[in-house]
């Protein structure tokens, strides 16, 4: 099954040839590499290099290590927090703004939400009106974390009934994105407020079974939490900027509040 190696990036050569094992179904979730002793014969390399390789794969969420009598490398299917990850972490570095994560949810979502008035199922829009009451309850007793999560947890319900892998994975990654983000800028108790109307007017209109009201209201939501996020990070950085002055002049940059926000 697997090749000797070049010297040159070996652990690397090892990984891109289990990886490829996987792809092409020769190794299936479950199955168990050989052991580790037939492994460094096949690609001959020293037992460090094999455990590099291994560990990197482990990382990726190609494998499971396990230790003892019935230990050894495994096969795993990559789940979707690993993924999603490994894409933050390549777009960390891309200086991400407020109107890209927009742009794509406009995209995206509005696509999602006409596709779900169609498709969208009597157990789907239970679970919908669940949580739009949870969140009324929550908003009453002034709940903010669990708020958030509902929030979200609204759009993945939404954006599960396509059926579609690839736009689950793109609608979870960024709606993490927006997790992060109002976590950062903590908009207050009216932009929840906010949002719930909108929840409720989406709702509405999936009970309707209105794909174009259900596009519509949701593009319209989505305009408006950019708004009011902008707003929120406006106001922050504002007073960020009248503190760091006020340290300055106390103190010097010891006393400097944290800069910029990063995402937004």
């Amino acid at each position: 099954m697997f090749k000797s190696v070049k010297s040159n990036k070996v652990s690397e050569n090892i990984i891109e040839q289990i990886r490829k094992a996987i792809f092409d179904g020769t190794l299936k979730p479950g199955d168990k590499l050989p052991p580790e002793r037939e492994l460094m014969k096949n690609f001959k390399v020293s037992k460090a290099t094999l455990r590099e390789a291994m560990r990197s794969l482990e990382v990726l969420g190609f494998l499971e290590i396990r230790k003892g009598v019935s230990g050894g490398a495994f096969v795993t299917e990559v789940d979707m927090k690993k993924a999603r990850d490994s894409f933050i972490n390549f777009l960390h570095f891309k200086n991400l703004s407020l109107t890209n994560l927009t742009e794509v949810r406009l995209v995206l979502e509005s696509y999602i939400a006409e596709k779900a008035a169609k498709a969208i199922t009597e157990d789907d829009l239970k679970g919908l009106k669940k949580l739009i009451e949870e969140c009324e309850y929550i908003l009453k007793h002034d709940i903010p974390i669990e708020s958030r999560r509902n929030e979200i947890e609204f759009h993945r319900i939404i954006g599960s009934v396509t059926g579609n892998p690839i736009l689950m994975f793109i609608l979870d990654f960024v709606d993490n994105l927006l997790i992060d983000t109002k976590a950062i800028l903590k908009p207050g108790k009216e932009f929840s407020n906010k949002v719930l109307r909108a929840h409720k007017r989406i709702y509405n209109a999936l009970l309707e079974r209105d794909a174009q009201k259900v596009r519509e209201e949701m593009v319209k939501h989505i305009r408006e939490v950019e708004k009011d996020l902008l707003s929120s990070y406006q106001e922050k950085h504002s007073e960020e900027q009248k503190f760091n002055q006020i340290a300055r002049e106390k103190g010097g940059d010891r006393h400097k509040a944290l800069g910029g926000i990063g995402f937004v």
